[in-house]
C-alpha cells in the first residue's frame, strides 16, 4: 500500500495492539542498552522506522533512548503523538520516506543515530535492496542496526502477514543490508512468538553494531 491506502486502514481502526514489538523488546532489553552519557550531554539516539501508532518509539523513549519516528501515515503518527504523550514521555515524529537517505540523515545532527531500528517491513523482492542497502550508512561508530521481519516459514504455515516470497529470513534480511566492513553480527536468528502452546508468529531478527 501506498501512503494514502495506509492512512485509510489507519483511520479506520487502531491497526496494532499498542505494545512493542515482542523481539525488539527481547532482543535490545538483552543486549543493547543506552550508552551512559557525561551529565549534561544529550542522551543516544534512536530512529524508528516504519514507526505506525509508535509502540516502539514509546518503549525506547521509556528505555532512555531520543527517539525519531518516521512513517509514511500522518494519521499514524497522529496517534503516535497522542499515546507518548499520555505516557508522559517525548519523542520526535515525522512523516517521509524510510527508503530515502538523506531525508534520514537530515533527522539526525550528526547525519547518523546511535539505534536504528526497522520492524516488520516486507517489501517485493526487487524492492528488497532500496528498502535496506541505505540503513548501515546511518548507522554512527559504535552504534546498533535491528531489522525484525517475518520469515518465510511464518508465511508458509499461514500465519497472517504478506505472501511468503516478501518474508525475509535472517539471511535474507543479511544480503539486503550489504553490509560494508567494520560492522559485526551479533544477532542472526529466527524468535518464535507463541500463545496458548501455538506458534503465532516466526520472527527473523538481526543485530548488528558498527565499529566505534
Amino acid at each position: 500500500m501506498d501512503a494514502s491506502g495506509w492512512n485509510e486502514r489507519y483511520a479506520a481502526s487502531t491497526v496494532w495492539s499498542g505494545e512493542p514489538n515482542t523481539a525488539l523488546v527481547a532482543t535490545l532489553g538483552r543486549l543493547v542498552a543506552p550508552a551512559a552519557r557525561p551529565a549534561g550531554d544529550a542522551p543516544p539516539c534512536a530512529l524508528d522506522l516504519g514507526c505506525g501508532e509508535g509502540a516502539d518509539a514509546r518503549w525506547l523513549a521509556g528505555q532512555g533512548w531520543a527517539v525519531t519516528g518516521v512513517d509514511w501515515s500522518d494519521v499514524a503518527l497522529h496517534r503516535a503523538r497522542s499515546a507518548m504523550a499520555e505516557a508522559g514521555l517525548v519523542a520526535t515524529f515525522v512523516q517521509g520516506d524510510a527508503t530515502d537517505q538523506a531525508f534520514l540523515s537530515g533527522l539526525s545532527p550528526t547525519g547518523t543515530f546511535d539505534l536504528i531500528t526497522l520492524a516488520f517491513i516486507h517489501p517485493e523482492p526487487e524492492d528488497r535492496d532500496s528498502a535496506y542497502v541505505h540503513l548501515p550508512a546511518l548507522v554512527a561508530p559504535g552504534g546498533h542496526l535491528l531489522v525484525i521481519a517475518h520469515d518465510p516459514e511464518h508465511g508458509e504455515r499461514g500465519l497472517g502477514g504478506p505472501p511468503p516470497a516478501r518474508l525475509l529470513s535472517p539471511e535474507g534480511i543479511l544480503r539486503a543490508l550489504h553490509l560494508p566492513p567494520g560492522f559485526e553480527v551479533l544477532v542472526s536468528e529466527v524468535q518464535t512468538r507463541e500463545s496458548d502452546g501455538e506458534v503465532t508468529a516466526l520472527d527473523s531478527v538481526v543485530l548488528v553494531r558498527r565499529a566505534a
